[in-house]
Order: structure tokens, then C-alpha cells, then sequence
């Protein structure tokens, strides 16, 4: 009897197969930055209205909604089909991370709509008790997509595991402190200036010592898009800094102007950043798979 030829086999036992990342952008890098700076952003209404700044709470609030919001939406998207992101949801894996991530993203983006329907309503207490929920979540949203990679088979993201966290904890801070500069471009602008350059030193510092990692885990972040991504981000995150914290009108008070435009450039460092991320694995999974 004439059997035919075995399958080619698509696994080998004990020898995990690295694949270029399935996931295309924008959606996975509009939810690590969407994310991101939701978190962030949470943290930062939370903390300014426990210390009074009403301006900085407010805006940090609602841009901790409208992030939440479409970083969900991110998320959905790339499942594909709705039913699949439910699925997650009644599958739940403690010891999954992109699972736990979902379990605690849906939560605070729950508490960050309340928080700021809250906030536009007049409903004082009721803001003031959601948002500081959502600010003890923020933290963990704001980090937990850098786990999330590392817990992957990509190279670069699995070697990354020391300065991922910091890398994506510094971009949310300093975009968040950037959404803080918009806020209070007349008023007192202080805490969003300290925060941008806390966040900015962090980033800076994460990314140039992934840039500078010996071997195959530096070269992914040191070539091709992912190098020209993540030195347009280092350059907007320092210039950013720069203009927040340097920039006075005549009266040596911070400028309008560069208050703004500080705060669009570390905006835009923190999507540059996670596109560069997000290249760098895949051009290592690429390599790998040669």
C-alpha cells in the first residue's frame, strides 16, 4: 500500500520557533503608546488632585479616558474579529501577561470614562474616588505592554527584559507631562515641567542602553527603521525636555510657545519610540528566521 509522504513538521519539541510578529502596525504600536500614556496620564490626574492642581487634574483625567478608550480600541482591532477579545476575557491566564494586561486594561479604562464623565458632570467626590482607582491601575497600564513583549519569542523583545519597562514607563510620563503642558501653558506649568524631565531622563537612558546592548540585541536597535525611529524619539524627547523646562517669556516666566511645542515633542518622541520598539522586533525576528 502506497502511503503518502509525512508532513513536514511546523514545531520541534523543546525548540520554541521564532516568527516575525504576526501583529501589524498601527495596531500594536498605537496600543503600547495609547496605552501607555493612559496610564501615565491616570497617575498624574490622581497625584495632582490630591496636591490641588485642578488644571493638571482635569486634563490629565480626560486624556486618561480618550487614551484608555482608544487603546481598547487598538487592542480589538487587532484580534481581528470582536468574539476573539471576548474570548480573552472569559479565558483568563494569571500567568499569561497579555491576558492579565487585558484584565487590567478593561478595568481602568472603565474607571478612567467614569472618572471623567465624573469631572465633566461637576461630580467632585466622584472623580476624586475613580480617578485615584485609576491612578493605583495606572502604574501596571502603563508598563505591563513592555512585559507583554518580553514574554514573547521575539529577540530583541525577550533580550530587552531589563530596559523595556523603564524605556515605556519614561515615554508615558514625559507624553503625559506633555499633555500637563498644554494644560497649564498660563498658568503654573511646575509639575508638568518636572515630570517631563523625569520621564525624559528615563527614556533617554533606556534607550541608549538598549542602542549600546553588545551583539545581535543592540544591532536590532541600532539598524534599519527601528535606528532611524528611535534616534528621531531620543532627539524629540530631549528637545521636548529642553523647551519645557528652558523656554520664558520676558517676564521669566515659562513661554507659551515653548511650553506647547515642548509638549508636542514628547508627544510625538513617545509614538516615534514605540514604532521603533516595535521594528526592532520584528527585524530580529526576521533575522532569526533566516
Amino acid at each position: 500500500m502506497t502511503g503518502s509522504a509525512p508532513a513536514t513538521p511546523h514545531f520541534y519539541v523543546h525548540r520554541p520557533i521564532r516568527v516575525a510578529p504576526a501583529r501589524q502596525a498601527p495596531d500594536i504600536p498605537a496600543y503600547l503608546f495609547f496605552g501607555g500614556l493612559a496610564g501615565a496620564s491616570a497617575g498624574l490626574g490622581a497625584l495632582a488632585g490630591l496636591t490641588g492642581e485642578r488644571r493638571l487634574a482635569t486634563a490629565a483625567r480626560y486624556a486618561a479616558a480618550g487614551c484608555a478608550g482608544v487603546a481598547v480600541a487598538a487592542l480589538v482591532r487587532d484580534h481581528r474579529r470582536p468574539e476573539r477579545f471576548l474570548s480573552g476575557l472569559r479565558a483568563q491566564d494569571p500567568s499569561f501577561p497579555l491576558s492579565l494586561g487585558t484584565w487590567l486594561t478593561v478595568p481602568f479604562a472603565g474607571l478612567s470614562i467614569v472618572t471623567a464623565g465624573a469631572e465633566a458632570a461637576g461630580w467632585t467626590m466622584t472623580a476624586t474616588i475613580t480617578g485615584a482607582a485609576a491612578g493605583v491601575l495606572g502604574p501596571a497600564v502603563c508598563t505591563y505592554t513592555a512585559v507583554a513583549l518580553v514574554d514573547t519569542e521575539v529577540p530583541a523583545w525577550h533580550e530587552a527584559y531589563r530596559e523595556l519597562p523603564f524605556l515605556f514607563a519614561g515615554s508615558g510620563i514625559s507624553g503625559a507631562a506633555g499633555i500637563g503642558l498644554f494644560a497649564t501653558v498660563t498658568g503654573d506649568p511646575a509639575p508638568a515641567r518636572r515630570l517631563a524631565l523625569a520621564g525624559a531622563a528615563m527614556e533617554l537612558a533606556a534607550t541608549a542602553r538598549l542602542r549600546a546592548a553588545p551583539g545581535p540585541l543592540g544591532a536590532a536597535f541600532r539598524s534599519g527603521r527601528a535606528n532611524r525611529l528611535l534616534t528621531g524619539a531620543a532627539a524629540l524627547t530631549a528637545a521636548g525636555a529642553g523647551l519645557a523646562m528652558l523656554g520664558r517669556d520676558r517676564f521669566g516666566r515659562p513661554g507659551r510657545w515653548a511650553a506647547l511645542c515642548g509638549g508636542v515633542a514628547l508627544l510625538a518622541s513617545g509614538a516615534l519610540s514605540r514604532l521603533g520598539v516595535y521594528y526592532a522586533g520584528q527585524q530580529s525576528a526576521e533575522s532569526a528566521g533566516r
